[in-house]
């Protein structure tokens, strides 16, 4: 039996379940599959989105891009590079009042009172320095929402690894070209920020494992969590993962990655179900699956 699609105020009413109230600001990761049916499709996310933040707030998507990471000269193109983040934030990219950030891979678009800011920085800096988006969003006491989604897509535990200089990542300088929004092609410095380990392993025997620090934070009480349709949602303050992370990497670089020699060894999450995407391929080829979370696994619909 098909569920009930997701109805506009569905999600109105689950955004401000999960603890988001006017004048935030939000970064919003998603997968909107794992909804089930929604009325209005992605714009109905977006629009509910905003609705709940008011014109006070300002949602922000990640838009990033890996195509580039294949080709022998990249140009990279704000305005038109596709966003490989799935279609909520394809969608919100392509709004009129978005802006986005100028990045090799890990742009952000924003629509908001505070989106200049958070967009409108030094495209040489890694995403993850302070005086970047990331830093920007960190001082506005942002929100992160994970829909349908677990902590391994959180970014910005990635964020936090950069914070505690966690000894297995590394900052990798590069020159590409940047097309302008009047359409001239301009060599600019960027940085990058990449696993240190051979052959692009962040984490040696380990694998990432993100959700630990996610069910710490969840164990503090700081974790508003709900559904809405079959799509199990999450909102956690970044401020406190970036205070929680660092506390336990004083003592343990390893709080974000499972055990050596132990790559399954994963957190497991105890609101929703868990269960990994249908493998895809990103812009440079890679194939990967994700963590997806839901509230009745025979309810999500696969392709297949």
């Amino acid at each position: 039996m098909m569920a009930d699609a997701v109805t506009s105020n569905d999600l109105v009413e689950g955004f401000r379940e999960v603890g988001l109230k006017p004048g935030d600001v939000v970064l919003a990761h998603s997968a909107m599959r794992t909804f089930g049916p929604i009325d209005g499709g992605a714009d109905a996310v977006i629009d509910a989105l905003l609705e709940v933040i008011g014109p006070r707030g300002t949602l922000v998507v990640p838009t990033f891009t890996f195509a580039h990471e294949a080709e022998d000269d990249p140009i990279i193109d704000p305005a038109s590079d596709r966003s490989e983040m799935g279609i909520i934030t394809e969608t919100a990219r392509k709004r009129p009042d978005a802006l986005r950030s100028t990045a090799f891979r890990h742009s952000f678009a924003a629509i908001g009172r505070r989106a200049t800011v958070i967009t409108n920085i030094d495209p040489a800096l890694t995403v993850f320095d302070f005086r970047s988006s990331f830093g920007v969003m960190l001082s506005l006491n942002t929100h992160v929402l994970l829909l349908g989604v677990t902590y391994a897509s959180s970014t910005s535990h990635h964020f936090a690894e950069m914070v505690c200089e966690v000894p297995n990542r590394h900052t990798i300088p590069l020159t590409v070209k940047v097309r302008r929004d009047e359409g001239t092609v301009t060599e600019q410095a960027m940085t990058d920020y990449q696993p240190k380990s051979e052959g692009g392993s962040y984490y040696g025997s380990g694998s990432p494992d993100f959700n630990r620090l996610g069910m710490m934070l969840e164990s503090h009480g700081v974790v508003g969590k709900t559904f809405i349709g079959n799509s199990a949602i999450r909102r956690f303050p970044m401020r406190a993962l970036i205070d929680l992370a660092q506390a336990e990497a004083e003592t343990d670089h390893n709080v974000f990655r499972t055990p050596d020699g132990k790559p399954n060894e994963f957190t497991e999450l105890d609101f929703g179900q868990c269960i990994m995407s249908p493998e895809s391929a990103d812009g440079a080829g890679r194939t990967n699956r994700v963590q997806w979370c839901v509230k009745n696994l025979q309810q999500l619909t696969l392709p297949g």
